[in-house]
């Protein structure tokens, strides 16, 4: 599937939007642009009164009306109150703003029923590189630090529910080693070979998961062909999943900085989508991850 496809705005999307510290410029252009391409309301919970800084952006009033600010005293009744308005469902979604990660993430572990029906979170980075073919995932890259084979089968889960909302036809997850068969002094090999097993059994023909694969075999049809590397997967993947945090990372910031990928971000595997950007990206990635979150919803 093709980026684009992913964060095409229309006036069709909806969905009640609560963002927890948008108090800074860059995160409140996000808002403004967001509401004049979609039919979203925005909830802004904040412990200042975001009122002027909104007025300074000269919004016209058919947007100002779907923008709502909630301002409390302290952090806890902020995060009490978001909390409520995700159990009742006055909102749907969750984007992080001007905050720690940590912070976030935190809020949302410390409400078990946010993730009861799924019970595990990962990220995913979703790519559009100049040099690749299609929509390349990445997983997990800011969350898990060093899964476990049974968490990266979770992990591979909440990929392929995540692909079946925004519409894929078949859905192909590549095992990222630095070697393309199992070798015992390299875990991540073994863990692949583990999975691939695990999913070969399952059957399915919406989900194929297939690896170890060294980077290269994975994303580039060229160097799967001489080295007569024999997959459905190899060359063509949809989903890489690394091995742990330290890979993910590095290639999330080699994908940024110097492939000039743009790149769209969500945390996956709570009862609704959480938008989760750094905040050091830029503007066009923040808003599209929040597209790409309302594409879920919708």
């Amino acid at each position: 599937m093709q980026y684009q496809h992913l964060i095409t705005p229309t006036q069709s999307l909806k969905g009640n939007v609560a963002i927890l510290f948008a108090n800074d410029e860059k995160m409140l252009s996000v808002v403004i642009e967001a509401l004049s391409i979609s039919d979203i309301e925005v909830y802004l919970y904040d412990t200042q009164d975001l009122t002027e800084i909104i007025r300074s952006f000269d919004i016209e009033v058919q947007l100002l009306n779907r923008i709502h600010i909630l301002s409390f005293s302290t952090k806890n009744e902020l995060f009490q109150k978001c909390a409520d308005d995700l159990t009742t469902g006055k909102v749907s979604l969750l984007m992080k703003g001007n905050m720690m990660s940590s912070t976030l993430l935190s809020f949302v572990l410390s409400h078990k029923h946010f993730i009861d029906n799924h019970g595990f979170l990962n990220h995913v980075a979703c790519f559009d590189i100049p040099n690749y073919h299609k929509t390349l995932m990445l997983s997990d890259v800011a969350f898990n630090i060093n899964p476990t084979v049974k968490e990266k089968e979770q992990i591979i889960i909440n990929l392929s529910n995540f692909a079946k909302s925004l519409g894929y036809e078949q859905f192909k997850v590549g095992l990222l080693s630095s070697v393309e068969k199992a070798v015992k002094k390299i875990q991540s090999s073994i863990d692949s070979e583990k999975l691939k097993q695990i999913f070969h059994r399952a059957e399915s023909n919406f989900l194929v998961v297939d690896g170890p694969f060294a980077f290269d075999n994975a994303v580039n049809m060229e160097s799967v062909i001489k080295k007569h590397i024999t997959s459905s997967v190899a060359g063509d993947v949809d989903a890489l999943l690394v091995s742990h945090i330290d890979v993910g990372n590095a290639l999330y910031k080699s994908f940024t900085y110097f492939g000039g990928a743009r790149v769209s971000s969500l945390v996956l595997g709570a009862n609704f989508p959480i938008v989760l950007t750094s905040r050091t990206d830029s503007k066009q990635n923040k808003l599209d991850s929040l597209l790409l979150a309302l594409k879920v919803l919708n």
